[in-house]
């Protein structure tokens, strides 16, 4: 379980932020990281309190008939479990990395899903997605894959173009934590779970995240819609921006995460809890 007492207090005490490292590479194509990234989101693995949040919270955004864009898909953890919950909705993941793409497709076509298209792009140009085409735009430990805030701009600004105008998104990534030892003990935590090349992975996503108030700001720039911006509170670990309610959520959706809660261990439902209140709104 997080020691968040820990992470407060190192978060606290360190006065200087430190330089973003960007990632080593912006996409993902060495086999044994995919297997490892693909085995890191089994559910009750160290990605399940946060999935299951995404998942509630879509719960509310996907409407019937909905084209749901997925930004940097990696192999598509998420948009698949959406996939198979709302079989008459279009699913396109998009990603720089082809293995990566190739896996979401093996892996779609294992699970017999029609719904799911694949697009090898730039997620700052995206040039075969006809702007006002989509209504949801999602992506989920990403955006901090960016070499720059320029790059995070231009992403943040197709997104605006791509929506329809009735469109919404949902945005989650890191923020850049002050203290390399705040890093150290949500990298050892991560490690009590996932295999030892994922540890690394996740250790080059925490050092290449983007300071949160950097985010916010570029994203109230380049997207002229009503949104929330939902922070960590007490430290800059995490942000959410989406924008409201669209939708309730459709009886099997809510059964199935219903399902899921019940059958996560103990220490995984505190993490899902903790994640669900320990953040603060900024209202756009």
């Amino acid at each position: 379980m997080l020691p968040i007492h820990q992470v407060i207090w190192h978060e606290w005490r360190e006065s200087t932020s430190p330089v973003r490292v960007p990632e080593p590479s912006e996409a993902m194509e060495d086999p044994e990281q995919i297997r490892a990234y693909v085995k890191a989101y089994e559910w009750g693995g160290p990605t399940s309190a946060l999935q299951l949040h995404h998942l509630r919270e879509l719960s509310l955004m996907i409407r019937p008939g909905d084209t749901v864009l997925d930004l940097a898909c990696g192999p598509g953890p998420l948009l698949l479990e959406l996939a198979v919950l709302y079989p008459d909705c279009r699913f396109i993941g998009a990603d720089l990395s082809q293995p990566m793409l190739d896996t979401m497709l093996t892996l779609s076509a294992e699970r017999g899903l029609l719904n799911v298209t694949a697009l090898r792009e730039d997620i700052t140009v995206l040039n075969t997605v006809r702007s006002g085409s989509v209504d949801l735009v999602i992506s989920t430990s990403a955006l901090h894959h960016l070499p720059d805030l320029a790059a995070l701009q231009a992403a943040f600004r197709r997104v605006q173009t791509l929506l329809k105008s009735d469109g919404g998104f949902y945005i989650f990534d890191f923020g850049l934590l002050k203290s390399p030892k705040t890093q150290k003990i949500m990298v050892d935590e991560v490690a009590k779970l996932a295999m030892p090349i994922t540890v690394q992975d996740y250790a080059h996503s925490l050092r290449a995240a983007f300071p949160v108030d950097d985010v916010v700001r570029c994203a109230r720039e380049e997207i002229p819609r009503t949104f929330k911006a939902r922070l960590s509170s007490f430290v800059d670990f995490f942000y959410f921006l989406q924008t409201d309610v669209r939708c309730t959520a459709p009886r099997p959706v809510a059964d199935y995460i219903n399902s899921l809660w019940r059958n996560l261990s103990l220490p995984i439902k505190v993490e899902h809890m903790m994640l669900r209140t320990m953040r603060r709104e900024v209202v756009r």
